[in-house]
């Protein structure tokens, strides 16, 4: 098959949706398919690249940050592909297309379709789900007519976990399947075990209100009262959140225990996880986040708030906890739990390393796409 991935996120920019359009672009090209990839560019990268077998078009945007999109740039990334797009339906016949996001990404399946008969595949992430961000709200109402335009003729519409999938049907009239993340168990594999007696907690991911880190370091900070083990608190990442985050964690009692590093790629990220004892997500939502999975991978039991995406990855008391955002009591007794049952938390770690291995491979997941792509071409 011939088949466009239409993301405004695209390694090395973005985040969990980024990985899996990257993942399910390879593991198709691999197959055998010819895998085309538009995307935002960044910096000097822009025009045609061809990366492990796939074509990669980066148009013009108005990009800054790795970590992180404004609604302008993602704004100004669907007019740039939106200007481009029909030539590259004149230049290849393609089969299928795998658009990511209904908005901003949707819209150009919907080009796909009006000027080529193209078919094309929705594939939600989180964010574009109204009722998963509140703080989007607005804006879901606002574009609810172009929304549905693009949701309403799509071939087929795919959410990454059974939560979001629910989410999805109950605010918009339409059919949803799920097919879930991946993660690549052979590059994100666990470390040697660790003997330092500091037991080291773990975040990744981006510095904005939705992952809940001024509720993670305050309560890092009442962690500190109820041990006396010895822990720190290790954050990796970048966002709008950043400098008043640092700042807040200074002000502090454990601001010696608080780590900040940068966002970083996959390599230096498998590092971090080698050299942590938990990894650690108390977000306000998610889609399937695949941090987590790559923290599974990485043998690490994980800590991660009861909402969408995460009940679905994390087995309470098997593979790790899950708490309710509106019990920080639930929260203590399992970092409590973490410091002071090592035993248990790294049995924890290798059921949650079988699991991913198990279930979530990303050959899995793009042979699942393959066939939804076969069934509505």
């Amino acid at each position: 098959m011939r088949i466009l991935l239409i993301n405004y996120e695209y390694p090395p920019i973005g985040g969990g949706a980024a990985t899996a359009s990257y993942h399910i672009a390879r593991q198709l090209a691999s197959m055998g398919h010819r895998m085309v990839v538009l995307t935002s560019g960044f910096s000097r990268r822009l025009g045609w690249e061809m990366e492990d077998g796939v074509s990669v078009f980066r148009c013009r945007a108005l990009r800054k940050k790795k970590a992180e999109s404004t609604p302008t740039e993602m704004v100004s990334f669907l007019l740039s592909a939106g200007f481009v797009l029909p030539r590259m339906l004149r230049q290849n016949a393609f089969d299928s297309t795998i658009a990511f996001f209904s908005i901003p990404c949707g819209p150009l399946g919907l080009i796909c379709k009006a000027l080529a008969r193209v078919p094309y595949v929705v594939s939600l992430r989180g964010a574009d789900v109204p009722g998963n961000e509140p703080s989007l709200d607005t804006m879901h109402r606002f574009l609810q007519p172009l929304r549905w335009t693009v949701l309403r003729n799509s071939q087929a519409i795919v959410a990454n976990s059974k939560g979001l999938k629910a989410l999805s049907e109950k605010k918009d009239p339409f059919p949803v399947v799920v097919i879930p993340n991946g993660v690549d168990t052979g590059y994100f594999f666990p470390g040697p075990t660790r003997k330092d007696p500091i037991a080291r907690f773990l975040f990744a991911g981006r510095f904005r209100e939705q992952k809940n880190l001024f509720f993670l370091l305050e309560q890092m900070n009442v962690l500190a009262s109820n041990t006396r083990t010895v822990f720190e608190l290790h954050l990796v990442g970048d966002g709008p959140l950043t400098e008043n985050l640092i700042r807040h964690g200074h002000s502090l009692s454990i601001r010696d225990r608080i780590h900040w590093h940068p966002w970083c790629d996959r390599d230096r990220l498998r590092d971090h996880f080698h050299h942590a004892d938990c990894f650690i997500l108390p977000s306000l939502y998610e889609g399937m986040p695949n941090v987590v999975l790559e923290a599974m991978a990485c043998g690490l039991p994980v800590i991660a708030s009861r909402v969408i995406g995460n009940e679905e990855l994390v087995r309470d008391g098997i593979t790790g906890f899950l708490f309710s955002l509106k019990d920080p009591g639930e929260l203590q007794r399992a970092l409590v739990a973490v410091l002071e049952r090592r035993e248990m938390t790294n049995l924890m770690g290798m059921t949650a390393r079988a699991r991913v291995e198990r279930s979530f491979s990303w050959q899995k997941v793009s042979m699942e796409y393959l066939q939804l792509l076969r069934s509505t071409s």
